[in-house]
């Protein structure tokens, strides 16, 4: 019950390490052009970095989940993807809910276990006041490993409700 080495290059590779560097250069350029005029940055207060993650955190995750499974749906009904095994597929999961409800779920997932330990980090360690260089490479590099993260398991519930929903 192994997946197939197109599956796993699918989750790891199109769906782990693409996102992760899409993401690191999007919420990179994003966090330079929207702080840039700032010389210093605080974990709380105006212009924060602490809110900042919070929000990234639901936000890559949610908008991720919106984004990549239509995505992925359709790649499978035309083929570029094999569909998974009735076992696979038939499978209790998360991938029989609606898209909003794992968007939300993921969304939740990625404040809780994604931003509330990173800012907790950061503040645990009085990493404050940082250079707005400092933080967009943090940023670029946190939002890369939230995305090679979630987006696989995003994919995965994709691809199974799609193999799921074809054998019916």
């Amino acid at each position: 019950m192994a997946l197939s080495s197109e599956h796993q290059h699918f989750l790891i590779v199109k769906q782990g390490l693409v996102p992760a560097i899409f993401n690191f250069v999007l919420n990179g350029a994003l966090a330079w052009l929207i702080l840039r005029h700032n010389d210093f940055l605080t974990l709380w207060g105006e212009g924060a970095t602490g809110p900042d993650l919070l929000i990234t955190g639901f936000l890559l995750a949610f908008l991720s989940c919106v984004i990549v499974t239509p995505l992925v749906t359709r790649q499978i009904r035309s083929g570029e993807i094999p569909l998974l095994g009735a076992i696979e597929a038939a499978a209790p999961g998360m991938h029989t809910r609606s898209l909003m409800a794992r968007a939300s779920l993921l969304g939740v997932l990625g404040i809780v276990f994604g931003a509330l330990p990173t800012v907790g980090l950061l503040n645990w360690f009085g990493v404050e006041p940082m250079t707005v260089g400092w933080f967009v490479t943090f940023k670029a590099i946190w939002t890369g490993l939230l995305a090679a993260a979630i987006t696989p398991v995003i994919a995965w519930w994709a691809l199974r409700a799609a193999s799921c929903e074809a054998t019916r």
